[in-house]
């Protein structure tokens, strides 16, 4: 039997992530932020196990009553370190057509381009972004403006990976 499971489409992801870009603020953004969007994009119901910011307060009852439309997450980070060559593959897509800037990405960022998408695609965005109103506004806002590093950073917060940046010793 064949189950087909938009978490490990690579097209998929494409989408969301334009869904996170057209939805931020045009400013430069960590490859990990955004992967960490994604993932939350995809699985609203994990949101359960962050530790919300307190000018976040307010979405935790949104999160509570959140079902997960595709499967029940046992172990987010594992789905998470997996999602990971979806998620690059998908950015390496986008920098390939120029749809966010491909140096930038080398650098491990990420940033829109000013290309234009196709009105289909950008109507399909903007259903979908209000389809999810409140969750994209979640991601896009407070998640957004957290650091990204340490206890209290998005990274900390998610416990999705190691949230500390590690220490370069310098061979003495």
């Amino acid at each position: 039997m064949l189950i087909y499971n938009p978490a490990f489409d690579s097209y998929h992801c494409v989408f969301r992530i334009l869904r996170l870009l057209s939805a931020l603020p045009e400013e430069t953004y960590d490859v990990d932020r955004v992967r960490i969007l994604d993932f939350y994009l995809l699985f609203p119901s994990t949101l359960q196990n962050v530790r919300f910011p307190k000018n976040a307060v307010r979405y935790r009852r949104l999160i509570r009553n959140t079902q997960n439309r595709y499967d029940r997450i046992q172990d987010p980070r594992r789905i998470f370190d997996r999602l990971e060559g979806y998620q690059l593959t998908a950015l390496r897509f986008l920098a390939g057509r120029d749809l966010i800037d491909p140096k930038l990405f080398a650098a491990q960022k990420v940033r829109r381009s000013l290309a234009r998408l196709p009105h289909t695609l950008v109507d399909a965005i903007s259903e979908a972004n209000s389809r999810d109103s409140e969750l994209v506004a979640l991601l896009t806002g407070p998640f957004r403006n957290l650091e990204l590093y340490g206890a209290t950073g998005l990274r900390g917060r998610t416990q999705l990976f190691e949230y500390r940046v590690a220490k370069i010793s310098s061979g003495s």
